[in-house]
């Protein structure tokens, strides 16, 4: 599965994996969200770390992106959390951290999946 998502604790982990399509990371945050396991007060982390789809992706695309996420933030606590190790990723998501914040999200970018973890969890 290119997108696959599990939870840790009151977090939804969203997991990209070699090529996958912009539906494919809807599908993946629509499924988790439905899960029965979810918690009420839930935060979202997508976690980019073995991406390859976010190199090519256009502008439009993460920006319907941001689009489909902020409609969905109440279900998952208006909280948003990225990781990635790797520059383009890390510096598509900051902008997104932005862009997002201007619709009353909290995010921020993390290089690794424990930092992020304490951030939410905080």
């Amino acid at each position: 599965m290119p997108v696959t998502y599990r939870f840790d604790s009151k977090i939804i982990i969203i997991e990209m994996y070699g090529e996958y399509s912009m539906n494919d990371v809807r599908t993946a945050i629509l499924s988790s969200l439905a899960d029965a396991g979810l918690n009420a007060r839930s935060f979202l982390l997508f976690n980019f770390g073995e991406s390859r789809s976010i190199y090519v992706r256009s502008s439009e695309e993460i920006n319907a992106m941001v689009g489909f996420i902020t409609a969905l933030a109440d279900r998952f606590s208006n909280r948003l959390a990225f990781v990635s190790s790797y520059e383009l990723p890390y510096g598509l998501m900051r902008f997104v951290c932005v862009k997002s914040g201007s619709c009353g999200i909290v995010s921020d970018v993390f290089r690794t999946y424990d930092e992020a973890k304490d951030w939410l969890l905080s």
